[in-house]
């Protein structure tokens, strides 16, 4: 699906395997349903205040946007300008039970069709697999918060792989990070950002200093399949009319990284570290990325034991951008420990089994 948002209309372009569409709906119409929406999606405040006016809003624009056109599986959007989570769009009105778009639907944005023929250098017998930071604390100067159990999540997330490394916590600086985040198949960031800054420049933080988008200047060319950046408002940046918005994700896109997951608004701690940590569990099994997102966020909605955490402003901030792809790494090696148990257990059953029926005989 392409949007394109004119002066006096906005134009719906949607290709299927079967069919293409192209429909004409209300300017005005359109940006007063995003613009509620968006207000709501990032406001937990609102959500629990008026969790029906939500629905609504939320119902409204997923049938303007989707007038008569059957979607199937999975869906890659190219917005125009600010992105939304078509996720958290909901297909039916009801409010005690909402039907949201991620119950059927694996999503990605790209930022035009023509980037998604793009043909990427992938790296397959890069021996490297994840590449974790977590500053956790900063310096005193940044001023910024600790983010106690980032470098927890990070522990549980290197279990399913091996090769993977982490730095955290005075290792998690900048100029590790520029110098070794080339040479691995994914990275995930755990740390604090913002979509602009005092250089009018989306910017991360690390342990001991500031990385700017206009600073990313790797080393090396990047074997990188996949960045994960989770942190706060990293899909965001500056909108430059024509050319889109220019955040991490599309810089890391220009160095010829194809697929990021990054996040629309200020994030929740402990959920974005759940929600993570289920994206690498489903991507481990070998779904696709857009897949295992799709399953991550899922699970986590199904989970949760809190009413509030089942909100849309938990879980619909992180969007996958870009390629999607199976990623095939080198994965831990404790299943084969579990199978070497499982084999050796099984064998000393066989054996007192045996023994015992000898004994009887």
């Amino acid at each position: 699906m392409e949007i394109f948002s004119g002066e006096d209309a906005v134009y719906v372009l949607t290709i299927t395997t079967a069919s293409q569409s192209l429909i004409k709906i209300n300017k005005q119409l359109y940006d007063s349903l995003t613009n509620s929406f968006k207000s709501f999606i990032t406001s937990r405040e609102l959500l629990n205040k008026n969790f029906a006016g939500f629905v609504t809003t939320s119902y409204q624009l997923h049938n303007l946007l989707f007038q008569n056109v059957p979607v199937y599986g999975s869906i890659i959007i190219s917005p125009d300008g600010v992105s939304f989570p078509f996720e958290a769009l909901v297909i039916n009105k009801n409010n005690q039970q909402p039907d949201y778009f991620l119950n059927h639907y694996a999503t990605s944005y790209t930022y035009s069709v023509k980037y998604l023929t793009n043909e990427f250098v992938i790296n397959t017998n890069a021996s490297n697999s994840v590449l974790g930071v977590a500053p956790v604390q900063y310096k005193n100067y940044l001023n910024l918060a600790t983010l106690e159990g980032s470098d927890l999540s990070l522990e549980k997330i290197n279990k399913y792989f091996s090769g993977a490394t982490s730095f955290v916590f005075e290792k998690a600086t900048r100029s590790n990070f520029l110098k070794n985040f080339p040479r691995y198949n994914i990275i995930q960031l755990y740390t604090h950002a913002s979509d602009s800054s005092i250089n009018n420049d989306p910017v991360i933080y690390f342990s001991d200093s500031a990385l700017y988008l206009s600073d990313l200047v790797p080393d090396s060319r990047p074997v990188t399949q996949l960045v994960v950046l989770a942190a706060c408002e990293t899909a965001n940046g500056k909108l430059y009319k024509g050319e889109g918005i220019f955040s991490f994700n599309r810089g890391f896109a220009a160095l010829g990284i194809p697929a990021a997951i990054s996040n629309l608004w200020s994030v929740e701690n402990e959920s974005t570290y759940l929600i993570t940590e289920l994206f690498y569990k489903y991507l481990s099994q070998g779904l696709p990325t857009n897949v295992a997102l799709q399953s991550a966020k899922l699970q986590f909605i199904i989970s949760s034991s809190s009413k509030e955490k089942k909100l849309p402003f938990f879980w619909a901030g992180c969007i996958l951008t870009g390629k999607v792809d199976t990623i095939k790494m080198n994965q831990s090696h404790q299943w084969i420990k579990y199978i070497g148990g499982t084999t050796i257990m099984l064998l000393a059953i066989a054996y007192v089994t045996r023994k015992t029926f000898l004994a009887t005989k």
